[in-house]
C-alpha cells in the first residue's frame, strides 16, 4: 500500500471515530445501562484515538527530545479526557469535588501550549541540543498559573461565584459564575505560546513537504481561538459545534499538531518507505520470521532459513559478493556488498608480501653479514689497538724469551722468567683495560687493582717486595690506563736492580694522586718527566714519584 492510500486510510479512520463520538453524544436511549455505556464509550474513544497517536510518535519522529514532547503532549490530553470524564460521574451533591475536577482542566489547559513551545526550541536542531537555562524558566510561569486556579477558591482571581453561592453546582454554569483578571492572564499565555510556537516552527522550517497543507496548523489556530471567544461570550452557535469544550479543544490542537507534521514543519520519519525501495544499495528489512517487509529495487528476497543463518555469520555468494545482515528492532537489516575488488587487491597484497617476504630475507642476510662484518671491523680495531699499545712490551717480551733460550746459567734464566712474565701480566692486563674502556667511561676499581695484585705477585720471581692500596671506589678508563701505563714504565726501568715498592691511590679534590715509592738505584726522573710526574730520591736512596691526574670522576 502506498503511503496516500494508508494516509487516507488513517485520516478516514479517525473521521469515523471522531463521528462515533459525536453521534453518542446525541444519541440517547431509555435503558439507564445503555446510556451509561453510551456515556463512557464516548471520552474512551478520544482516549484510545490520543493513546495511538502518542504511540506513532515512536515511529515517525527520529530525534529523542521532539519526540518526548509530542508524547508528553498526547498524554496529557489523555489526562484532560479523564479528567473530563471523571467531573461527569461526579453527583451535583458533591459541589468541592466538582469544582476541583473543573479545576485540574487548567494542569494539562496551560501545559499544552508551554510543551508545545519547548518543542518548538527543539525543531531543526541537532541530536544532542540541550535547551539554554533560561529557556527551562518558561515552565514557571505555567506553574504559577496552575497554582492559582487550584486556589481559586481563596481569591476568585480566575473565576467568580456570586457572594455565598460557591459550594452550589449551580453556580458552575456558563453564564452564571464570572472571570478574574488571572483568566485573562491564562488565555493570553495560552493563545501566545501556541502562536509562538507556530512562528518559531515555521521558521525553522527549511523546505515546506506539502504547501498545500500549511494553511491547516494556523487555519485550526483560527477556529480554536473562535471557539474559545464563543464559548467565553456564550454564544449560540458554540454549542450546535461542539458542546464538549475539552474534546473540541484537544482534537483542535491535535490538528495543529498533525498538519505541522504531514506538511513538513515537524521533521518525522515519512516517506522512507519509498526512499529505501528507490535506493542503488542492495538490501531489504524482514520481519523476526524472516518475511521481506521492505526491500530495495536491486535486491532479491531472500530464504526465511537463509536470514537466520547471514545474521549469525556473512556468507560469500558468486562473484565475490558477501551477504551480511544484523538483527534491528522487529525484524532484520540484510545488505549485499561486492567484494571482488577488494579481493583482487587482497590477491595483490599477499602476491606483494611473498615478494616482500623474500626481498626481507635478502635484507635480513645482508643486514646479519654487514653486522658481522662491523663486528669484525671493531675487533680489528681493539686488536690494532692493543697491538699498537703493547708493542713495545711485546719486541722486550720476544726478546726476553730468545734470551732465555740461550741462557744456560739457572740463576739468569729464573731472572729473566721473572722479566717475562711481569711484562706478559703487563700485555694481558692493558688489553684488558682497552677492551672495558671501549665499553664504558668510568669503572670499579677493583679492576686496575687486579692489574696491579697479578703484577705484584708475578715480581715475587725477581724477590721484589711490593704493596698496594687506594681509598677510591671507581675510576675512569683514561685515568686507569695513564696510572698502569706509568706503573710498567718504572717497574721495566728499575727491573734490573729493584728490591721494592709500594703504591697508593687516593683523590684529592677533583684530582687523583697517584704516589709510588720505590727502591733502586736507577735513576727515575726521565721517566717520571716523561709522564709528567714529579720524582725525588730520598736520604737512603729511595724514589719518591707522585703522579697527579684531573680525574674527577674517581670516588
Amino acid at each position: 500500500m502506498s503511503e496516500k492510500k494508508k494516509f487516507t486510510v488513517y485520516v478516514g479512520s479517525v473521521v469515523l471515530c471522531v463521528g462515533v463520538a459525536v453521534l453518542l453524544h446525541y444519541v440517547s436511549f431509555t435503558n439507564p445501562y445503555l446510556q451509561s455505556i453510551c456515556h463512557l464509550l464516548r471520552p474512551f474513544i478520544y482516549i484510545g484515538l490520543y493513546l495511538v497517536w502518542a504511540i506513532s510518535f515512536q515511529k515517525r519522529i527520529i530525534q529523542k527530545e521532539p519526540r518526548r514532547c509530542l508524547i508528553m503532549i498526547a498524554v496529557m490530553m489523555v489526562f484532560w479526557m479523564l479528567v473530563r470524564m471523571c467531573k461527569f460521574e461526579i453527583p451535583y451533591e458533591m459541589p468541592t469535588a466538582l469544582r476541583y475536577a473543573w479545576y485540574l482542566y487548567y494542569i494539562p489547559m496551560l501545559l499544552l501550549p508551554t510543551v508545545s513551545l519547548y518543542l518548538a526550541f527543539y525543531i531543526r536542531q541537532p541530536e544532542n541540543y540541550k535547551l539554554p537555562e533560561r529557556r527551562c524558566l518558561l515552565f514557571f510561569p505555567a506553574l504559577f498559573l496552575i497554582g492559582i486556579v487550584l486556589t481559586n477558591d481563596l481569591h476568585q482571581l480566575v473565576f467568580t461565584f456570586p457572594e455565598g453561592r460557591l459550594g452550589e453546582a449551580a453556580s458552575y454554569e456558563v453564564g452564571v459564575y464570572g472571570y478574574g483578571a488571572m483568566y485573562y492572564a491564562i488565555v493570553a499565555w495560552d493563545l501566545g505560546c501556541l502562536l509562538a510556537a507556530l512562528l518559531i516552527i515555521l521558521l525553522r522550517c527549511r523546505k515546506i513537504k506539502n504547501r498545500k497543507m500549511l494553511w491547516m496548523p494556523f487555519g485550526a489556530y483560527g477556529l480554536s481561538v473562535v471557539y474559545g471567544i464563543a464559548y467565553y461570550l456564550n454564544l449560540p452557535f458554540w454549542k450546535i459545534f461542539s458542546s464538549d469544550m475539552t474534546a473540541a479543544l484537544c482534537l483542535l490542537f491535535a490538528l495543529i499538531i498533525e498538519s505541522c507534521i504531514q506538511c513538513g514543519l515537524i521533521p518525522s520519519n515519512t516517506g522512507y518507505a519509498q526512499l529505501f525501495a528507490a535506493s542503488t544499495i542492495s538490501a531489504q528489512i524482514t520481519d523476526q520470521s524472516g518475511k521481506c517487509i521492505y526491500q530495495s529495487q536491486d535486491s532479491e528476497c531472500i530464504a526465511p532459513e537463509i536470514v537466520r543463518q547471514v545474521v549469525q555469520c556473512p556468507i560469500m555468494l558468486e562473484n565475490g559478493i558477501r551477504l551480511s545482515g544484523k538483527p534491528i528492532l522487529g525484524g532484520y537489516v540484510l545488505w549485499k556488498e561486492n567484494l571482488s575488488e577488494l579481493q583482487e587487491i587482497v590477491r595483490e597484497l599477499e602476491d606483494r608480501k611473498e615478494e616482500l617476504k623474500d626481498a626481507n630475507l635478502i635484507e635480513e642476510e645482508n643486514l646479519r653479514t654487514k653486522r658481522e662484518v662491523e663486528k669484525l671491523s671493531v675487533k680489528n680495531q681493539l686488536y690494532d689497538k692493543i697491538q699498537k699499545q703493547t708493542a713495545r712490551q711485546s719486541k722486550l717480551l720476544t726478546e726476553f724469551i730468545e734470551a732465555y733460550s740461550m741462557e744456560e746459567d739457572e740463576n739468569k734464566r729464573e731472572k729473566i722468567l721473572g722479566k717475562i712474565v711481569v711484562i706478559g701480566a703487563y700485555i694481558k692486563r692493558r688489553s684488558n683495560l682497552i677492551f672495558i674502556a671501549e665499553q664504558t667511561v668510568k669503572f670499579p676499581i677493583r679492576e686496575l687493582e687486579l692489574c696491579f695484585r697479578e703484577t705484584i705477585k708475578n715480581l715475587e720471581w725477581n724477590h721484589v717486595e711490593a704493596g698496594f692500596s687506594t681509598a677510591l671506589e671507581e675510576i675512569r678508563s683514561e685515568d686507569a690506563m695513564q696510572i698502569y701505563d706509568f706503573f710498567e714504565a718504572v717497574i721495566e726501568e728499575s727491573l734490573e736492580d729493584l728490591s721494592a715498592f709500594n703504591v697508593n691511590l687516593k683523590r684529592r679534590e677533583a684530582r687523583i694522586i697517584m704516589s709510588m715509592s720505590v727502591e733502586c738505584k736507577t735513576d727515575l726522573q726521565e721517566i717520571a718527566r716523561r709522564y709528567g710526574a714529579y720524582a725525588e730520591q730520598d736520604f737512603d736512596g729511595s724514589w719518591l714519584l707522585s703522579l697527579i691526574l684531573g680525574g674527577g670522576s674517581g670516588k
